[in-house]
């Protein structure tokens, strides 16, 4: 007789006030600079970086394919924190661990929110508004030289963009960790993560905020500061997944 299949309980998280936005900066900056871990981090974020801004460059599919990448990578960049976080240094192969069995997961995981951002571009094309697409990724990567050249309608049109897509970030942020530590289903695991932030909202800004200070900042060292600036993303997602989520 075949087992009735039970309902897949979402993960209970906590609210926190708006000083953890600064809390999981410093618990990713003590991360990455324990033992002699800074190294193997730096190196799988460029990696990651420069695969996703590969595939990315491929358009509509690859879109997509970014999306599904960077979740498998994130995922195990999870993995790896975790063992950060108890001591042990983690390999470089650590980042491929979401190409094994939490592939499936990641991977639906990742083409979800890749079709959610393809339709929010979709929609500002269709606005007559080619420039926005490119001024739209400049803003997701740092690049915020492009919104500055943009004029006043168009800028308008990547802000509303932006704010359309913010919820779709907000899905896709914590859903890897929830996928690979907590074995949730991807639609699960996206639901859970806006949950989370939406009733974070007051941290999740002073996290962004802080994140748009970074991203300034390294203008001033010739790009050399994202070296930093990207593990230290990794790390701080992975910081706020275990306050909300393994806190709670």
């Amino acid at each position: 007789m075949q087992q009735p299949t039970l309902p897949v309980q979402a993960p209970a998280f906590r609210q926190v006030d708006s000083g953890h936005g600064v809390e999981w900066w410093s618990s990713a900056w003590r991360l990455l600079f324990r033992g002699s871990t800074a190294g193997v981090w730096i190196v799988m974020s460029v990696a990651t970086f420069v695969v996703v801004l590969a595939l990315s460059a491929l358009h509509l599919v690859g879109t997509i394919a970014a999306q599904i990448a960077w979740f498998a990578l994130a995922g195990g960049m999870m993995l790896a924190a975790r063992k950060t976080e108890e001591g042990a240094a983690p390999p470089f192969g650590d980042l491929f661990a979401g190409f094994g069995a939490p592939l499936g997961p990641l991977a639906i995981g990742g083409a979800l929110v890749g079709v959610a951002v393809l339709l929010v571009e979709f929609a500002a094309t269709v606005a007559g508004v080619g420039a926005a697409v490119g001024a739209f990724y400049g803003a997701m990567t740092g690049n915020f030289a492009l919104l500055l050249g943009l004029g006043a309608s168009t800028l308008l049109v990547v802000l509303i963009a932006l704010l359309a897509l913010l919820p779709v970030f907000m899905a896709a942020w914590l859903a890897p960790a929830l996928i690979v530590l907590r074995q949730q289903p991807p639609v699960e695991a996206l639901k859970a993560s806006l949950a989370a932030c939406r009733a974070n909202l007051g941290a999740l800004t002073v996290y962004g905020l802080l994140w748009v200070a970074f991203a300034f900042a390294t203008l001033f060292t010739l790009g050399i500061g994202w070296l930093v600036l990207w593990p230290l993303m990794v790390l701080s997602t992975y910081a706020a997944y275990r306050d909300l989520f393994e806190a709670a």
